[in-house]
């Protein structure tokens, strides 16, 4: 899941060196951190919020198919 979203994030960002994906996990959850540079924040996050929605939809369809029933919420952090 991680490296399919550095993947996504990767093709967004224009500053490659400053994205890092950090994956956090709770007692029965678990979420992802994006930070990006302040930037880059605008790439991620598209039109009306279209990009990063696109992007959390096709991580919920990645871990449907490893058998997690649950979302995986994401956040944007900037630098």
């Amino acid at each position: 899941m991680r490296d399919l979203l550095f993947f996504l994030s990767s093709l967004l960002v224009n500053d490659i060196d400053k994205l890092t994906i950090k994956e956090v996990e709770n007692n029965f959850s678990k979420k992802f951190l994006i930070k990006v540079s302040k930037n880059d924040i605008k790439n991620i996050i598209g039109k009306e919020g279209k990009t990063i929605k696109t992007i959390r939809n096709i991580i919920s369809m990645a871990s449907v198919l490893k058998g997690n029933k649950r979302k995986i919420p994401i956040e944007i952090i900037d630098e």
